[in-house]
């Protein structure tokens, strides 16, 4: 059974630990391993997975399996009242195609009442990543050129609609 939860600051570890893991096998196969450190040294360190969990306008819960370990995660921000901008969902590679990105989505969208659109960007190169939010109702809106340590890469915007617009 998986539960979802908001993350706590003591989990910070555990969470890097599966951020770290999902990384390796996500972006491994285009990126080398010394930029998937670099980077995630930096945009997972401590502090800054402390400071999110704890800022109330970013929603930061994590999936936990029968024995409480961590094995997924979500971060999401709400840039207006009408789109919710998911940052981070990471699966650990072995708990995949079980649901539980699926469960961090659902929670995702019931933490944000009135939403309309869910948006987010993720690399053309991570195949399982696009084939998921497919699975789940998103669409590619655009595409953009990035750059990561001297890396070459294009962002997919996607994006979901989740309820009609009264105003329009």
């Amino acid at each position: 059974m998986i539960t979802v939860q908001p993350a706590k600051v003591d989990e910070v570890s555990e969470i890097k630990q599966v951020l770290s893991l999902t990384w390796t096998d996500t972006y491994g196969p285009f990126l080398p391993p010394d930029v998937i450190q670099k980077v995630t040294a930096l945009w997972h360190s401590p502090e800054t997975l402390a400071a999110e969990i704890e800022n109330d306008r970013v929603f930061f819960h994590v999936a936990k399996d029968d024995q409480g370990a961590i094995v997924g995660l979500l971060t999401a921000g709400r840039p207006s009242d009408e789109i919710v901008s998911i940052g981070r969902l990471y699966v650990l590679p072995g708990s995949q195609r079980q649901g539980i990105g699926g469960k961090l989505l659902d929670a995702c969208v019931a933490a944000f009442p009135g939403a309309q659109k869910l948006v987010l960007e993720v690399e053309a190169q991570n195949e399982k990543g696009l084939a998921f939010y497919r699975k789940h109702g998103f669409r590619e809106a655009s595409r953009k050129e990035e750059e990561l340590e001297g890396i070459a890469l294009t962002a997919v915007e996607m994006e979901k609609q989740l309820h009609e617009n009264p105003r329009k």
